[in-house]
């Protein structure tokens, strides 16, 4: 408990030495085509294995799930006279970064997205200029999600829980607000891929506040974050090439 509880305060600290992109409300920014407007975003190790299921009770239940692979070890190396206090500590260590807790959330298809057969430059600045009100939501967020969690880990400061609350609600009213707006036909990929990306990371951030209290469910869940973040970042910069390409 104590060395995986260390894990989440740990991946906090990494997180905060790593690479970050803050939201900017300066005047005159255009965010469908900075990555400054993509709140925290960094590229960050994912794990290659997933312990959990997408459903809140089986995040719920990887604390049981660790714990049996623990104990098996655990006999395994008592019955080969191998164990020692050391060697416990870093199984468990060991055992952290392989989880991943699978992160369930509303996920747009094709047939949601509205489209427009117009595929112009003209059409091409008009929904930008879209996306430029329905975004809009992610300015309020100025300060990144892993930081935030961090405070909490450190602090128990449940203030933090209803600020990270906060930014999910700023992600899933943006995508809310993006699935109306008539994508161009030739932009139909990047549009659903910025939308999923919002969806998924509002969902895991709702995760990491309903699992705080739980240090396996919350170092699984900061693995499922860095992949979300990085969902993110990938969508929006599919977006600005597509803006970019445009423009030649």
């Amino acid at each position: 408990m104590v060395v995986l509880g260390w894990s989440v305060e740990r991946s906090v600290q990494e997180k905060k030495s790593a690479t970050t992109y803050v939201a900017s409300a300066d005047a005159g920014t255009d965010i469908s085509s900075s990555k400054e407007n993509v709140a925290g975003m960094s590229i960050f190790g994912s794990a290659s294995f997933s312990s959990a299921t997408s459903s809140t009770d089986a995040i719920s239940s990887i604390g049981a799930v660790v714990m049996d692979r623990l104990a098996g070890q655990y006999a395994q190396m008592q019955q080969a006279g191998t164990y020692t206090e050391e060697a416990g500590a870093q199984i468990a260590q060991d055992l952290a970064p392989l989880m991943r807790a699978e992160v369930s959330y509303r996920r747009f298809t094709k047939a949601d997205v509205k489209t427009s057969s117009d595929t112009s430059y003209a059409a091409m600045l008009a929904y930008r200029l879209a996306l430029q009100s329905t975004l809009k939501p992610l300015f309020k967020n100025t300060t990144p999600e892993y930081e935030i969690f961090g405070n909490y880990v450190q602090t128990k400061d449940a203030s933090y829980l209803k600020e990270l609350t906060e930014v999910a609600k700023n992600y899933k009213d943006a995508a809310a607000s993006t699935a109306n707006v008539a994508a161009p036909a030739d932009a139909v990929v990047q549009h659903l891929a910025i939308l999923n990306a919002m969806q998924e990371f509002a969902a895991t951030l709702e995760q990491l506040v309903a699992h705080a209290e739980d240090p396996f469910a919350s170092v699984a869940l900061l693995r499922s974050y860095d992949q979300a973040e990085r969902n993110m970042f990938t969508s929006f910069s599919g977006l600005y090439s597509y803006n970019a390409k445009k423009q030649l």
